[in-house]
């Protein structure tokens, strides 16, 4: 059957697949007339299209008809979708195709995900869409997707994020890039997030190393929660390998076996531990090179999985003790019964970050004791310092386990039709959703990428100019979780940042206990305690969860009845009459639970006011220090000056034109904000024990 013939099937397809499913034969035979062998083509589409829906979440006709011929996403390069323009194919997901497009209002790059046409006509997988973009927006954390947009156009529906320039942790394992640090890192960036996700009600059920993916600058990045479970619904269960699903007496299984835990392959309810076995997985597949759990045919993984214990991970003896634990942490992660495992992401990434820490004390990790060789199963004994890890199933082709490829897509129906539809089925949905920079775009980028500091690297250990790029990194990180639009800051306010961040690194140390001059790590532990509360106070006002827990940090230091020269008074530093016209009276203002409510209130207020995407925040934040009045007054001033945005870093780069109070007191105040935020979300940097204050989050 020729290209065009498959075009033709394609549309009628399409039209088809938007009707009433006893509405379709008339459809295909009125579109068709004569033409058999189409109608038969396109009726046996059809077919198991509707025989897919009742045994499978992701049937084959999720992809075009034209892709079955090899019709590439190329086509859609250049076509503008709302206010995005396509600029090259990133992949093909059991949701729809994903695109790297041009933002046009913003001048920025992102991640475009289609949804097809004869989706949007299928209610269930319409609403399983809209939950994968409700489920990531509603999840504030560096180490998760950020969803910028779910809009529709008259092309379709899309969903827009941001877009990652880095690899998936199979392209990773593949190469065998990984050092024992870099698996330690990875595990405990995506059990931080599953931390988050889970204290929000929410489980991934999928987490795989195609949806982990690690940027060019550390950060791990958790993608698709299409396959979602929020904890309050028990209306079907987790996950089959390429998307095949199982009907069980209790529900529905969706995802990929191999990652599966054991409940999940019994059709069980799930919770926040099915996460912790996935993440245990990969883990073991990080270290060994090699599944835990692997059979002939997905049925006989999942008796595997449900009756036989994993290859150990160490030998019974000769490895050092502190090897020994983390293979301990591994085969906890993975303990069939859910009561043996971690019981949750946090106890799992407590461990993680103290078997860490003992492996670097002993030296294994930073190359202080050479003669501590690896020995995680199957794997060289040579200095683990000195060698990535290597695999325990060694391929001429360099591939990953089993000689395995990281998932591409489908390629032409000559390789396809001597399957059948139900090779298909499996075929064409099991292609993640992938966020993958092109291959020029690895080739410009080689350069800078080699210049990022490693991710184990402290702040006070880089050189400036590595300083100047973690910071410029990180504050456009912190801009991103204050809301959308987030800015890209320019030097000078790059440079200003620093010094606060400075500041307070100098602090590290100090026996001070005077406001201003107390150690960094008394400050920020002093704050992990009200975390939690303020975070659930801000969210309740719509709030950035990031502005509530630094807002904190620059006004009192997290002192609750601190009290400075001019007499603002507690956490939040109210003024007595601020506090009175919002009910507090000031007898009360040192009560953080009365308070907290009444800041976020207060910052909800100034929000109506100025706005609330990333850009208006600053303003936000500015006129708590300075007032709203003066904001909008100061903007007005500078409109029609070069380079005008409406943010707070236009009020900095033009303070020679505002007054001097403004040069002398406000100038510095976002810039501090934004230092403590990058302090407190990248603890490992700055000798602070614990995690990143935002995952306290209740």
């Amino acid at each position: 059957m020729t290209p065009e013939h498959w075009q033709q099937i394609d549309k009628v397809l399409q039209g088809a697949l938007e009707l009433p499913p006893q509405d379709r034969p008339s459809f295909i035979e009125a579109a068709y007339g004569d033409s058999v062998g189409l109608k038969e083509e396109a009726a046996s589409l059809i077919r198991a299209y509707e025989q897919a829906g009742d045994f499978i979440e992701e049937p084959a006709i999720i992809e075009d008809a034209s892709v079955l011929v090899g019709e590439t996403l190329e086509n859609n390069i250049g076509r503008e979708i709302g206010p995005y323009r396509i600029v090259a194919p990133l992949g093909s997901g059991g949701m729809g195709q994903v695109y790297l497009a041009d933002d046009l209002r913003l001048n920025r790059r992102v991640a475009l995900k289609l949804l097809p046409p004869y989706f949007a006509a299928d209610d269930s997988r319409l609403q399983r869409f809209q939950r994968e973009a409700r489920a990531a927006s509603a999840l504030n954390h560096p180490n998760i997707l950020i969803i910028h947009e779910v809009g529709e156009s008259p092309e379709g529906k899309f969903i827009a994020t941001e877009f990652i320039d880095g690899d998936t942790l199979r392209e990773l394992i593949a190469r065998q890039e990984l050092t024992l640090e870099d698996v330690l890192d990875i595990a405990m960036q995506v059990a931080s997030a599953l931390a988050i996700a889970h204290a929000a009600g929410i489980i991934h059920r999928d987490i795989k190393p195609e949806n982990i993916m690690r940027r060019s600058d550390g950060i791990v990045k958790i993608l698709d929660f299409g396959v979602a479970k929020l904890l309050e619904s028990q209306s079907y269960v987790a996950a089959a390998e390429g998307n095949e699903v199982l009907q069980t007496e209790t529900g529905v299984i969706v995802g990929t076996v191999a990652y599966m835990s054991p409940e999940q392959a019994r059709g069980l309810a799930v919770d926040e531990r099915t996460d912790i076995w996935s993440l245990g997985v990969v883990l073991y597949e990080m270290l060994a090179r090699s599944l835990p759990f692997t059979g002939a045919t997905r049925m006989d993984t999942m008796v595997d999985i449900l009756e036989r214990e994993p290859p150990a991970i160490l030998p019974a003896k000769g490895s050092p003790p502190e090897l020994q634990r983390l293979g301990h942490i591994v085969e906890k992660a993975l303990k069939k019964k859910r009561s043996e495992r971690f019981q949750s992401a946090t106890e799992l990434l407590s461990d993680l970050r103290e078997a860490r820490q003992e492996l670097k004390l002993e030296g294994i990790l930073t190359g202080q004791a050479n003669s501590h060789v690896l020995s995680f199963s199957g794997l060289p004994k040579k200095p683990f310092n000195s060698v990535p890890l290597s695999s325990t199933r060694p391929s001429s082709t360099g591939a990953s386990f089993d000689g395995a490829k990281p998932a591409r897509l489908p390629n032409r129906r000559s390789r396809l039709y001597p399957l059948g539809i139900s090779v298909l089925l499996l075929a064409m949905v099991a292609t993640p959703f992938l966020y993958k920079r092109s291959l020029a775009d690895r080739k410009n980028n080689t350069a800078s990428v080699s210049e990022v500091p490693a991710s184990s690297t402290l702040y006070t250990r880089m050189s400036e100019a590595e300083q100047l790029r973690f910071i410029e990194n990180q504050a456009e990180r912190i801009s991103t979780l204050m809301g959308e639009h987030p800015e890209k800051l320019s030097e000078e306010s790059v440079r200003a940042v620093k010094v606060r961040v400075d500041r307070y690194v100098a602090r590290t140390g100090s026996q001070s206990l005077e406001p201003g001059k107390e150690d960094l790590r008394v400050i920020f532990n002093r704050a992990k305690p009200y975390v939690p509360m303020i975070a659930s106070a801000f969210a309740a006002r719509k709030i950035p969860v990031v502005v509530g827990i630094y807002l904190p940090m620059i006004e009192s230091e997290y002192k609750n009845c601190f009290q400075n020269s001019i007499g603002a008074k507690g956490l939040f530093q109210f003024m007595p009459l601020t506090a009175k016209q919002y009910g507090i009276a000031e007898s009360e203002m040192c009560d953080v639970e009365k308070m907290t409510p009444v800041a976020a209130h207060y910052v909800a207020d100034r929000m109506a006011e100025l706005g609330d995407d990333s850009e208006s925040m600053t303003l936000v934040l500015l006129s708590y220090n300075r007032g709203p009045a003066w904001v909008r007054n100061a903007l007005r001033e500078l409109r029609g000056t070069d380079n005008y945005q409406r943010n707070f870093w236009t009020l900095f780069v033009h303070r020679d034109k505002l007054d001097a109070t403004f040069r002398s007191e406000n100038a510095g105040y976002v810039p501090a904000f934004f230092a403590s935020a990058i302090i407190g979300e990248n603890p490992q940097y700055f000798e602070l024990v614990g995690p990143p204050l935002s995952t306290l989050a209740k």
